[in-house]
């Protein structure tokens, strides 16, 4: 115990050191204002002339929506319709000062509201074009994922409008390490901002408000009480794959198949995947590419998303 509260102490400590200074919407420009509240910068297409499917990608907490680019290009080389989703503190449109002004804002319902416009948006083309469907989230986007299926049992709020057919989860935020919950004793102090110590290819953010692991937090409490009732089970029970590294850092492996298992989740594969000996010194929670995964294994999880969806 000692140990875990000098360590957080630390990093409190390292954040103090080169802190951010203060924010308002004051502070910002007119323009960034007028970018803060515009919910269309945060939808991104590629499409097809005729799409084989229509598919939703979410990155994850303090992710560059750019980090994806290479499952993206994955399912858009496929002959998929992509459109990618920037959560809200995320957004490549803001500059360094709005995104994170904008991140320590948002709460687990922002984001929640930003995927669900998302969904819908996609949705719409899907039905006319009469394709299919697809979800494909990593960490907080894959919580996101499972979590509107969950607040949405029809899918949609037209019939055959928002029905997701599939989904693939990247080591999604569903159920958490112990590990990942040392911030929790921070929840006094909301407005606090902490380094990030992803490498910077692959940062949102050079910090992150203690608001923003709060919200994930919560999201994940409230996901899995819904998860337990009888149509969240029913809803989250549609053909899904979960790819995970076993020793991921930050999602529990063991947790994740437990909430398979448990929840009954007959249509639902975990599968693990081994990193390439090229893979970048980086976290084992990421595994969005070539970079993270290494050359073998990225072509590996590569194969198995497209034979899934296709």
């Amino acid at each position: 115990m000692r140990s875990l509260a000098a360590l957080l102490l630390a990093f409190v400590a390292t954040a103090c050191a080169s802190y951010p200074g203060d924010i308002t919407r004051e502070t910002l420009s007119a323009q960034q204002q007028l970018a803060l509240d515009n919910q269309t910068l945060g939808l991104s297409w590629r499409q097809h002339e005729d799409p084989a499917a229509v598919v939703v990608l979410v990155h994850g907490l303090n992710l560059d929506p750019s980090a994806m680019l290479d499952v993206q290009q994955l399912l858009f080389d496929a002959d998929m319709d992509v459109l990618s989703l920037s959560l809200a503190g995320h957004g490549n449109a803001l500059d360094d000062e709005a995104r994170l002004l904008q991140f320590n804002e948002a709460t687990f319902a922002d984001w929640q509201h930003d995927i669900g416009r998302a969904v819908q948006s996609a949705a719409r083309r899907a039905a006319v074009l009469d394709r299919p469907l697809y979800l494909v989230g990593f960490s907080l986007g894959g919580l996101l994922s499972a979590d509107y299926l969950v607040q949405n049992p029809g899918h949609g709020s037209d019939p055959g409008v928002g029905d997701i057919d599939r989904m693939v989860l990247l080591a999604p935020a569903i159920s958490l390490k112990w590990s990942s919950y040392l911030l929790y004793p921070l929840q006094v102090f909301p407005d606090m901002y902490l380094p990030s110590v992803a490498p910077r290819i692959y940062r949102a953010n050079d910090y992150a408000p203690v608001s923003a692991y709060l919200a994930l937090y919560q999201g994940v409490n409230r996901f899995n009480e819904l998860a337990g009732q009888p149509d969240g089970r029913l809803a989250l029970n549609i053909p899904t794959r979960v790819f995970m590294q076993p020793r991921d850092e930050l999602v529990s492996a063991d947790g994740v198949r437990g909430f398979i298992a448990e929840h009954q989740l007959s249509q639902w594969q975990f599968i693990e995947i081994e990193k390439s000996g090229d893979a970048a010194d980086v976290l084992n929670h990421l595994i969005i590419g070539p970079h993270s995964l290494g050359g073998d294994a990225w072509q590996s999880l590569s194969v198995q998303i497209l034979n899934f969806l296709e």
